[in-house]
């Protein structure tokens, strides 16, 4: 991996755990309905702009079905879901549970025939022990409210999940840019209507509404660029990659930006979640021996963890 990469998936993971502490400065102010449709119609802008410069066609007419589809499962609900948790959740806890995502990947992928490996199950098992420690022992107070927040960014890994099996049956061998543009258009269009409903009560404040422009000119349509800049140079193993990193920046940027406490247990608890992802992607080498212990351990950990909760 060369120098070039590693400065850009870095780069990458700051942006998007950044992301996450921005939508904690924003949706008090101007309310999770209008940050989840201002983030895509911001982003979804800056696309359009970049494909009119590259000259290459939506063939919206053609595809339009397929973009509303993916923008649903890929943008539009979990954009809406994660604005929603913001205020319950530090930024750190939300991008760990955005980065829940590999985990319900191999699930789907298990429950539709393809066998996992042992290191991708235990990357399940290790990742489920990592949410409930964060979620019993870390420093939000377990409420209806939080709860709900948990278990939305849960319910957005999954659907990230299943967007990532539909973009490869709706869209094989399409031009990245292309399909991203499509989808944030038709999230755009989702979400207008539930907009309105924060109107009335939104109270625009500076740093709200340049938040709102980071999450979305930045974090949202910049990202987009890079990531898929990523996985034309770097290939989808290593892009993918960068899910290990956006927890690490969102915590650090909920410290250094709205003074967010770290309990030992979330530091734990995130490691076991970041440990399982890197897991899943089979990043890590195992003697046999190794991986049974661990499984052991995990077995061990997880009934303690439920019982807590």
């Amino acid at each position: 991996m060369n120098a070039s990469i590693v400065i850009r998936l870095t780069l990458l993971g700051a942006i998007w755990g950044g992301s996450f502490a921005l939508q904690r400065v924003a949706v008090p102010a101007l309310g999770a309905n209008m940050v989840a449709f201002g983030r895509l119609a911001l982003a979804a802008g800056a696309m359009v702009l970049l494909l009119s410069v590259l000259k290459r066609s939506l063939d919206w007419r053609a595809r339009w079905r397929d973009y509303a589809i993916l923008g649903a499962l890929n943008s539009a609900v979990p954009f809406w879901l994660f604005a929603h948790a913001a205020p319950h959740l530090p930024a750190g806890y939300s991008a760990i549970l955005n980065a829940t995502t590999p985990l319900f990947t191999v699930l789907i992928g298990w429950q539709a025939g393809a066998k996992p490996s042992v290191s991708k199950l235990l990357g399940v098992a290790v990742g489920v022990v990592g949410v409930g420690l964060i979620a019993g022992f870390g420093v939000v107070e377990l409420t209806t409210a939080t709860g709900l927040a948990f278990a939305g960014g849960l319910l957005a890994g999954l659907l990230y999940a299943v967007a990532s099996l539909q973009t490869r049956t709706r869209f094989p061998g399409s031009d990245p840019l292309v399909v991203a543009t499509g989808t944030l258009l038709a999230s755009t269009v989702m979400l207008a209507p539930l907009s309105i409903l924060d109107i009335g009560t939104a109270q625009p404040t500076v740093p709200a509404l340049v938040s709102l422009a980071l999450v979305g000119l930045v974090c949202t349509g910049l990202a987009y660029a890079l990531y898929f800049g990523l996985l034309r140079d770097a290939g989808p193993e290593r892009a993918t990659t960068v899910t290990l990193l956006v927890p690490v920046f969102a915590m650090l940027w909920g410290v250094g930006l709205l003074d967010e406490s770290i309990t030992t247990n979330d530091i734990i608890g995130g490691g076991l979640v970041l440990f399982s992802v890197a897991l899943v992607f089979e990043k890590l080498r195992w003697p046999r021996r190794g991986i049974a212990r661990t499984a052991a351990a995990v077995a061990v950990v997880a009934p303690v963890v439920r019982q807590v909760r």
